[in-house]
């Protein structure tokens, strides 16, 4: 019985080795389903990764066509920026040149002007034009110069002294002038018209009146002076005696207003001012 079921077992070894190596072979081999299916499962992968690529591609193109525009549009405006730039550098540029052209003539002109204006100097300093240097015709020209206005101030001073000595003349002749009037008026035994004083003092008794003014005010012995209490005149004074500050005077009877009595304060005029 063993026997029997020794056998048995070995033939459903064998049966089911041999089913499952057939199938095995189907599934693995070149054209079986198992590399079918990794050859359809590695296609779709590949499709994924080319469609995936492609759309990175694009992308990228997309992208670099923008940055190229962009690019472009800020290397246009960059140019033109430096186009800008570099004709107003240009333009600055000859107007400098043109400037400068100015200031050349212009230093030339000045230096021709200076050689004529050397020229001109040296037969002024004694200076042969021919033969002089530039720094001799200065140095000369310099102390012409410096001798100018030395005689410059000493002409100045000697004005000033001329315009000194002019005024002193002219106080001492109006000194002398007034001298002169007031001899002529001593002499006339005239005071100043524009004499004015008061009564210092008056003496009832002898109608003897002392002033508050004397020489110092140009009184006069023998002049007449006329005594004022406001616009009224009360009398004339007789000039007796005078001094420094001081004038004696006798009261003339004949001129006193029926009355009145002269009063010290009373105001004293010339009798010239009081016509």
């Amino acid at each position: 019985m063993w026997k029997y079921i020794i056998i048995g077992s070995v033939t459903l070894f064998l049966g089911a080795s041999y089913l499952f190596s057939k199938n095995h072979g189907a599934m693995t081999t070149s054209g079986g389903e198992i590399a079918a299916v990794q050859t359809q499962l590695e296609q779709a992968i590949g499709k994924n990764k080319n469609i995936s690529l492609d759309k990175t591609i694009k992308a990228y193109a997309e992208y670099r066509t923008e940055w190229l525009t962009a690019e472009k549009s800020a290397n246009e405006n960059k140019k033109a920026e430096a186009e800008a730039k570099t004709e107003e550098a240009k333009s600055e540029l000859e107007s400098l040149t043109r400037e400068y052209e100015t200031i050349t003539q212009s230093l030339e002109a000045l230096k021709q002007e200076k050689t004529e204006a050397f020229a001109k100097a040296a037969p002024v300093v004694d200076l042969d034009p021919d033969s002089a240097t530039e720094e001799e015709i200065g140095d000369a020209a310099k102390t012409l110069m410096d001798g100018n206005v030395e005689l410059e101030r000493k002409n100045a001073e000697e004005e000033a002294k001329i315009a000194a000595l002019g005024a002193e003349s002219e106080r001492l002749c109006a000194l002398i002038a007034a001298a002169k009037k007031l001899a002529q008026d001593r002499q006339a035994r005239i005071s100043p018209p524009e004499l004015k004083c008061s009564v210092l003092s008056a003496d009832r008794q002898w109608d003897y009146v002392i002033l508050d003014a004397g020489i110092n005010k140009g009184i006069v012995i023998g002049s007449r002076l006329a005594v004022m209490r406001g616009d009224k005149k009360i009398c004339e004074l007789n000039v007796t005696l005078v001094e420094t500050d001081r004038a004696s005077c006798d009261v003339v009877y004949s001129t006193m207003v029926t009355g009145e009595r002269v009063e010290v304060g009373d105001t004293i005029v010339s009798v010239r001012n009081n016509k």
